[in-house]
This record gives C-alpha cells, sequence and structure tokens, in this order.
C-alpha cells in the first residue's frame, strides 16, 4: 500500500521535474536525436576555447523532428566550449553514445550543428530521452 503511494508522486515528478530547462532546450533544436558516433570526432579548436567535431552519427531513436530520420547516419558538428582536457565529454569517441540536440545547418551543407555549446550533446539518459519524446510530442 506504501509502496503505491510512493511511486504515483515519482511518475508524476519525473513527468514535471525539468520539464522547463528540457522545453528551452527543444525549442532552439531542429532535430533531438539519440545514436551513436560511427567515426572518430575529430576535434578543431578556435582562438577562443570552441571546439567543432566533425563525425558520422547514426539515429537510433528521434527524440523530436523528422521521424524518418530514425535508422539513418548523418554527418554532425559538435560545437563545444573546451579549455582543456577535462571539459571534454567522454562520449565524443567512436562507439560513443549519446543525446545531441541538432539545429539545420546552411541550406548549402549536408550536415546538423549542435543547437548549444554547453548542452548540444548529453548522456544518453534513458529518463532524459523518455521525457524529450514526451515534450516533443506536445510540439
Amino acid at each position: 500500500m506504501m509502496l503505491g503511494l510512493l511511486a504515483a508522486p515519482l511518475a508524476q515528478a519525473e513527468e514535471n521535474l525539468g520539464d522547463d530547462t528540457l522545453s528551452y532546450h527543444l525549442a532552439k533544436a531542429d532535430l533531438v536525436v539519440i545514436g551513436k558516433i560511427t567515426s572518430d570526432a575529430i576535434g578543431t579548436q578556435d582562438e577562443v576555447g570552441a571546439v567543432t567535431y566533425g563525425c558520422e552519427f547514426q539515429v537510433q531513436d528521434v527524440l523530436k523532428g523528422n521521424a524518418e530520420m530514425k535508422g539513418r547516419a548523418i554527418t554532425v558538428r559538435i560545437l563545444r566550449f573546451e579549455m582543456e582536457a577535462k571539459d571534454r565529454h567522454p562520449q565524443l569517441r567512436k562507439d560513443g553514445e549519446c543525446i545531441l540536440f541538432l539545429k539545420s545547418s546552411k541550406p548549402a551543407r549536408p550536415y546538423w550543428d549542435t543547437a548549444d555549446l554547453w548542452f548540444g550533446v548529453q548522456h544518453p539518459s534513458p529518463s532524459m530521452a523518455r521525457a524529450l519524446k514526451r515534450l516533443g510530442a506536445k510540439k
């Protein structure tokens, strides 16, 4: 009985906690996907500490955007602020799994860019993926 009383608030909390933050980042992105980096993530750094990684990405699921992208391989540019080695995201490697918040690049370019330098690549959390899919469906 007591366990049942706790389960409902926990389920509701999962649906509501962080929705504002996730909704904000969803709004900045044209496409949010979960999947795997399938090539070496090669980074180049500019003079202000922003690093651009180019790689191939296999989309396992679409959390927001064109559902036809599921199962496709896409080219992505992951832009991040990195001032030292510890700033590098641990999933930015071949076979690294992550959630990407992407925006379409200029029409002449056949790749996707991350939508945010801080939040564009995230750990592949199943809870976050469920919340993003739920929120993405509301839009």
